[in-house]
């Protein structure tokens, strides 16, 4: 009995140690015996398990047979994770660069098509990644930048990503970074990192996020929403709906143009 203690304890110190070292997720197989409950208890008595790529690993959770930390949520995380997610769904669907929005602890993944060579799977499905965008502390006390920065590097980039930004939405600590490829190839990291606005560049064209947006999200009152004050009119000829957001502004807008095609395709009908 008292081997196999010493044995539990032996595979749980190697996970701990892989987890803090690894630049790749921990295979739950390869470590057996180790429950989760076990894993968490075991951080929640240490702290944060804190490794090069992931950063702060406080507790953890089984994804897809892999051991995935959870992130330690950063000041105004949710609202401006939101935004983004809406701005860029809403840029994907009326784009018709196809792809699809998906979020995950403050990860943004614009898929495309796979079939590619770098593929990643999300749930279970495979897909490539065009674009990411992660949400943390990049200065001052707690910075994960160190860490975000080996992982757009070794990780998201090495599996595909065109296009990174890393935001940091606390007052008085506002921060943004871009990465993307040069002409060779390599990852490349602007030196600008302002609060400022951002665009999708030849990865998204047409994609931008408004830093006053993500200010308006950042500050409006609980409750409230940043588009009341939006006062839209329909530019169709004869029509005049007035709308108070851009979303109920395109909707209708969609309205519109799959009108003119039935009306062209009846038209079209009749005359055959």
């Amino acid at each position: 009995m008292g081997d196999k203690q010493k044995y539990h304890e032996y595979v749980l110190m190697r996970l701990v140690r892989d987890l803090e070292t690894k630049t790749t997720l921990c295979y739950v197989n390869d470590y057996p015996g180790v429950e989760l409950k076990q894993l968490n208890k075991h951080a929640k008595k240490l702290g944060p398990l804190v490794n090069p790529v992931f950063g702060e690993q406080p507790a953890f959770f089984i994804d897809e047979g892999h051991f995935c930390p959870y992130r330690m949520v950063v000041y105004g995380n949710m609202k401006v994770a939101a935004k983004i997610d809406r701005v860029l769904d809403t840029w994907a669907t009326w784009s018709g660069e196809g792809g699809r929005v998906t979020t995950s602890q403050g990860v943004f993944i614009l898929e495309q098509r796979p079939g590619g060579p770098n593929m990643w799977t999300y749930r279970g499905d495979p897909y490539v990644p065009t674009f990411v965008v992660e949400i943390d502390k990049l200065s001052n006390e707690g910075s994960q930048l160190s860490a975000l920065d080996g992982k757009m590097r070794n990780g998201y980039f090495q599996h595909g990503v065109q296009l990174g930004w890393l935001i940091d939405p606390r007052p008085d600590f506002q921060r943004m970074y871009e990465y993307y490829l040069d002409d060779n190839g390599d990852v490349q990291c602007s030196d600008n990192s302002a609060w400022r606005d951002l665009d999708g560049g030849d990865v998204l064209p047409g994609f931008k996020m408004r830093a006053p947006v993500l200010e308006m999200v950042l500050n409006q009152d609980s409750g409230s929403s940043s588009e009341d004050e939006v006062d839209l009119l329909c530019p169709a000829p004869r029509c005049n709906r007035q709308f108070r957001s851009y979303g109920a502004s395109a909707a209708h807008a969609e309205w519109h143009r799959e009108e003119r095609s039935i009306s062209k395709y009846l038209a079209k009908r009749k005359n055959s």
